[in-house]
């Protein structure tokens, strides 16, 4: 199902503008840092009414060139969205928005939520802890089950460890 579906237009118009902007900021920002290691990182800018960002940690450095790139495309093809030649409510636009999301939110290290929007289920994957010793509490996964977004998958968390001392406590998944 497509997760814009459901939303306005000036829902979609709203975002779309959100997400620009956000990938011009990491951009310029990556690229400044590239020509020089201490100019600044990406900001994580205050997102307009109606969208919200829950705690934005902004990737200081791109992973590699190719992320650059992938960002630079999905920006040129939003343009006319964002700017109003093509409308925001037809299928391809919304799958254009999608994916410029999927890449900011990866870049924010944080999910972008749109007004109106229900929540999206998360994808919980690929978590290793390895720990030598504990003396405490170690967890792979803790979580409070009910603040989790219906339909939110949880897969492949593995917790290795070496010495648990008297009173530690090692757990794989803790969904309390």
């Amino acid at each position: 199902m497509d997760p814009l579906s459901a939303l306005s237009a000036a829902a979609l118009t709203q975002g779309v503008r959100f997400l620009y902007q956000r990938a011009g900021e990491f951009l310029s920002a990556w690229r400044a840092r590239r020509r020089d290691r201490g100019a600044r990182a990406p900001r994580a800018l205050d997102p307009p009414e109606g969208v919200s960002v829950a705690g934005p940690r902004p990737v200081a450095d791109p992973p590699d060139e190719e992320a650059i790139e992938v960002l630079e495309q999905l920006r040129q093809l939003v343009e006319p969205i964002q700017s109003g030649e093509i409308d925001a409510v037809l299928p391809a636009a919304r799958a254009a928005i999608e994916q410029l999301r999927d890449v900011v939110e990866a870049a924010l290290q944080g999910p972008v939520r749109l007004a109106g929007e229900p929540p999206r289920p998360l994808t919980i994957s690929g978590i290793g802890v390895v720990t030598e010793r504990v003396a405490g509490r170690v967890a792979g996964l803790r979580a409070d089950l009910a603040k989790l977004p219906a339909g939110s998958r949880l897969s492949d968390v593995q917790v290795r460890t070496g010495d648990v001392e008297r009173g530690g406590d090692v757990t794989g998944v803790d969904l309390t």
